[in-house]
């Protein structure tokens, strides 16, 4: 070691006048508790670049769209989030060259993880079907009026959904799932026209909630139904999530919610739903139309596939501009493993439910380990 330059004189030596920076108590003790909890995450960067379209697939692998470069065409990036390793990515053929990636965008991985169906603003308005695994683009199937912004797999890869919002076209449309764009079948298709408002009308009619589309979708884990949110324009309307059968798509229930609802995610035996609307965290019994409000604020929400956890985000906490992941047992209303997070645009529990990764717009990833007792 290095030793010290020593003093010329030992005569008191005076320092510039500094400012003492002085934390809150609620400060304090949230860094207490986040201090021995971020261990047990571990942080990587999956992708170089921000991106603002992404999907988790749930053996570990995230996808994000790629704008076009003078060097490279459209192409969909493919990052390992288990391995150091560069994405692998795989071009989107005979689409215009644009070098925009603020238009919308939205994937859905196969529960195997092989087969990866995407939509972008920037491509033919038709669904893309990918080999993930061989790394080469299918094709293309089932032309849209409005953007399919849901996309979801049913737990065995039997069917496939696709929800679009935003525009009085909004519809949800119901495949029977296949290996290839020529043997999905489409099977049934709600539309705007299936759900009216039910809202208590406004003082002013602009106020007024107007049906304008569907927004996020889940299959329950025995595949005999899905929960969708139907999505209500207006300053004051509140949305809802509608039980519908599969695959017949006749609706099963309707349950309102209060304000905009961002998230839903199954229990793991299919009795609860659990949803984000309006920065909350809420509790659906289907079978007993019951909801109950959950002691957590949260915006996007994933249940774990065999336990009774789910894993939440929250993009903004009380005392701190910063937001964080979350682990929640929902038996007992309690936070098991928080890290700080910002930006976070997905969750997913591994198949097996030992891992939950979450990936931000920035192309940070998270990982969670969860401890075998």
């Amino acid at each position: 070691m290095p030793s010290r330059l020593k003093r010329e004189t030992r005569e008191i030596a005076r320092s510039q006048p500094g400012a003492i920076t002085v934390l809150s108590s609620p400060l304090v003790l949230r860094g207490l508790r986040e201090f021995p909890q971020t261990s047990r995450w571990s942080i990587k960067q999956a992708f170089a670049e921000p991106r603002t379209h992404l999907s988790i697939s749930k053996h570990g692998y995230v996808a994000g769209y790629s704008a076009a470069t003078r060097e490279l065409s459209q192409r969909v990036e493919i990052a390992d989030l288990e391995l150091s390793a560069e994405p692998t990515a795989i071009a989107v053929p005979d689409e215009p060259f644009v070098a925009r990636p603020d238009f919308p965008g939205s994937f859905a991985w196969d529960p195997a993880g092989r087969f990866l169906i995407g939509a972008s603003g920037t491509w033919q308005p038709e669904l893309h079907f990918f080999d993930a695994r061989a790394g080469r683009f299918i094709g293309r199937f089932d032309p849209f009026r409005v953007f399919p912004a849901h996309l979801c797999w049913s737990e065995s890869g039997k069917y496939f959904v696709a929800a679009s919002d935003g525009s009085e076209n909004g519809a949800l449309m119901l495949w029977m799932a296949g290996n290839s764009p020529k043997e999905f079948e489409e099977l049934c298709q709600l539309d705007s026209g299936s759900f009216p408002d039910f809202s208590t009308p406004q003082e002013e009619p602009g106020d007024q909630g107007q049906f304008w589309g569907f927004g996020a979708t889940a299959f329950r884990p025995d595949e005999k139904a899905l929960a969708t949110v139907l999505e209500f324009e207006g300053d004051w309307s509140d949305d809802a999530i509608a039980i519908v059968r599969v695959p017949t798509l006749e609706t099963i229930a309707r349950f309102d919610t209060a304000g905009h609802t961002t998230d839903l995610s199954w229990s793991s035996d299919g009795r609860l739903v659990f949803f984000c609307a309006s920065g909350q965290a809420y509790s659906l019994d289907v079978s007993g139309e019951n909801i109950a409000s959950l002691p957590f604020a949260a915006e996007l929400c994933a249940c774990h596939p065999t336990l009774p956890l789910c894993a939440f985000y929250n993009s903004w906490l009380k005392n701190s501009a910063r937001g964080r992941i979350f682990v929640a047992d929902l038996q007992r209303n309690t936070i098991l493993e928080e890290c700080w997070a910002d930006g976070i645009a997905g969750l997913r529990w591994s198949h097996d439910g030992q891992m939950l990764y979450a990936v931000a717009q920035d192309g940070t990833a998270y990982l969670f380990e969860r401890p075998l007792a």
